[in-house]
């Protein structure tokens, strides 16, 4: 019976199959309708003589209630037809919706230039590391860089080479970095990198492995370039403007040392507590 109910739910998702259901059902109502004359009101004749040949107004009334099941049979498989397509488009339009939507996402958290993320997606992605890092104990560290002497290249080789200096320094840093660390334009030449930290992994490794990617690397027309890093380790009651100030301090005290270097925002703790 359950079997029987789930094909007869079938057909009447099918137009097609609708329409023969409506044609299907006039049919039966002939032969019900024979068996109950034949019965009850005509027992002198055969089955198949009420059936073939029945008198006028049984045919008449068979032939209007065939062609009523014809007909409805008819229209109820228009109407699925036509809210099948109404079904397809709105579904169609929905995934182009939530396509769009992803896009204006991306968008909103991407920076157009250098297709990383933009300064935006970084103070979310901050709160959220600096949220796992007091719920779960997560380690994690933020390095800030920023391209020595861009002005220059700007002013030299023109703002479309310093556009791809851009783009190619963002390929490096994360083709030189894991896929788990997130890089981030803040604007101009400036950029930052929040990346975890397992237990005993001296994070200053990985900022000097970056910074012999870049400074290793001849950008086409304008050569080696280089650039400062400064380093803050998340602390205990750390939050959002304490660790990017301190990163922030750490990378302009890599400036004033004379630049292509990294310090630590820890070292500069140590320097002032003498």
């Amino acid at each position: 019976m359950k079997n029987w109910f789930k094909s007869l739910s079938n057909m009447s998702n099918n137009p097609r199959r609708l329409a023969l259901y409506g044609i299907g059902l006039g049919l039966l109502f002939w032969l019900f309708d024979t068996a109950v004359d034949v019965s009850l009101f005509d027992q002198d004749e055969t089955y198949f003589t009420e059936l073939f040949e029945p008198e006028p107004i049984e045919l008449y009334m068979r032939v209007f209630v065939l062609s009523l099941c014809t007909i409805f049979g008819f229209y109820a498989a228009f109407l699925l037809d036509r809210a099948n397509q109404i079904e397809v488009k709105l579904r169609s339009s929905n995934n182009e919706l939530m396509f769009l939507k992803q896009e204006m996402q991306q968008l909103s958290e991407l920076d157009p230039l250098t297709g990383t993320f933009n300064r935006r997606k970084f103070h979310e992605a901050l709160d959220v590391a600096i949220s796992k890092a007091t719920r779960y104990h997560h380690r994690f560290s933020l390095l800030m860089m920023d391209i020595d002497h861009f002005k220059r290249i700007n002013d030299t080789f023109g703002h479309q080479s310093g556009d791809q200096v851009l783009y190619k320094f963002c390929e490096l840093i994360k083709e030189s970095s894991r896929n788990t660390d997130q890089l981030f334009r803040m604007g101009g030449e400036e950029f930052a990198l929040i990346t975890s930290v397992v237990e005993g992994e001296n994070i200053q490794a990985l900022a000097e492995k970056l910074r012999k990617r870049i400074e290793s690397f001849s950008f086409p027309k304008i050569g080696h370039i280089t650039m400062s890093i400064g380093i803050a380790n998340i602390v205990e009651d750390d939050d959002h403007e304490s660790i990017y100030a301190r990163a922030d301090n750490a990378m302009y005290e890599a400036k004033r040392n004379g630049r292509n270097c990294i310090v630590s925002s820890d070292d500069l703790v140590k320097i002032s507590s003498v």
